[in-house]
């Protein structure tokens, strides 16, 4: 009886431990650097208009479902806070204008996974984006006069609250659960409500590091 109760037990653990390792559902977590880019789109002629890359990170958490025995295929959840820079400069009646923006968001993309080799995917999907804050700190310059002024984009009501949006990019898994991963992220529309004088059109190209348990 006592052996049979011990076999019993090592099959129980033996089988649990072969669902868990043949679970569709895996989890993770995965952090990284932003290079994000805000592009004034207008009507007006911005003269010397340049706009600049800036430098920010994203950090979250990833659920990835595969799809049936030998397919290529998986899907993937993430939800990320995103913090975006950038920098837009131009000349207009006032004098010379520089501007940092500095963007806070939540993201959630949702994404196809088509695996070319076993550890290197190729990425694509939409994603929802809220943006739950965000500032803009200007100074304007006219000869020997320097006029400073910070705006917070949320406080004032001129923040969109949801963008669409797409992405695409690549993975490569290192060893085991770790990878490394890029990625090309489009926002649809503006980041600005009051947009009848200039869109904000935000992008950003991210570099991460992740680990799927």
């Amino acid at each position: 009886m006592k052996k049979l109760s011990v076999l019993l037990l090592c099959v129980a653990i033996a089988s649990s431990t072969y669902a868990q390792k043949k679970s569709p559902i895996r989890f993770g977590v995965k952090g990284g650097a932003n290079l994000s880019r805000g592009a004034i789109d207008s009507d007006y002629d911005f003269d010397r208009l340049k706009n600049k890359f800036g430098v920010g990170f994203h950090v979250g958490g990833l659920m990835e479902v595969s799809g049936p025995a030998g397919s290529k295929l998986k899907g993937q959840v993430e939800a990320l806070y995103n913090m975006h820079n950038f920098k837009n400069e131009y000349n207009d009646i006032l004098g010379n204008v520089s501007g940092k923006t500095t963007l806070h968001q939540i993201s959630v993309p949702v994404m196809l996974k088509y695996f070319i080799t076993p550890r290197f995917s190729i990425n694509a999907g939409p994603s929802v984006n809220f943006n739950i804050a965000g500032k803009t700190k200007s100074e304007i310059t006219n000869g020997a006069f320097t006029v400073k002024d910070e705006v917070n984009l949320k406080d004032d009501d001129m923040l969109q609250t949801i963008q669409v949006g797409a992405l695409a990019g690549v993975t490569y898994y290192i060893h085991k659960g770790f990878f490394v991963d890029a990625r090309y992220n489009y926002y649809f529309g503006s980041a600005f409500k009051d947009d009848d004088f200039a869109k904000m059109r935000v992008s950003a190209i991210q570099l991460g590091v992740g680990y799927k348990f």
